[in-house]
């Protein structure tokens, strides 16, 4: 079960929305649980709050497995409007490469 403060920083990071998920201020979001109990969920949904935060995977998200100057593991996305993939590895070869990833939600 999550602690107070796991819960808090998880609602302030879900807070700042995303370019898919609108902002949700954390008052607005206590007030919810508040309302609707731990799951914060629509009645439908399979997964609530409290379950995404008890799983290891969602605990995992926070702690790197690279350290600095380790190699990246090679991935392949998909290329943007259709075009071909575009693999890390082949990307820019021999030079840095920084992801900027935006929301987790």
């Amino acid at each position: 079960m999550p602690t107070p403060r796991e819960a808090l920083g998880y609602m302030r990071t879900v807070s700042r929305g995303s370019p898919v998920d609108r902002r949700w201020s954390v008052p607005g979001m206590v007030l919810s649980r508040l309302r609707h109990g731990k799951r914060i969920a629509p009645k439908d949904s399979p997964l609530g709050l409290q379950d995404v935060l008890e799983q290891d995977d969602y605990r995992d998200l926070g702690t790197p497995e690279l350290g600095l100057g380790d190699r990246a593991l090679d991935f392949e996305l998909p290329g943007l409007d259709g075009g071909p993939p575009v693999r890390l590895s082949s990307f820019a070869p021999g030079k840095p490469v920084a992801l900027v990833f935006g929301s987790y939600t």
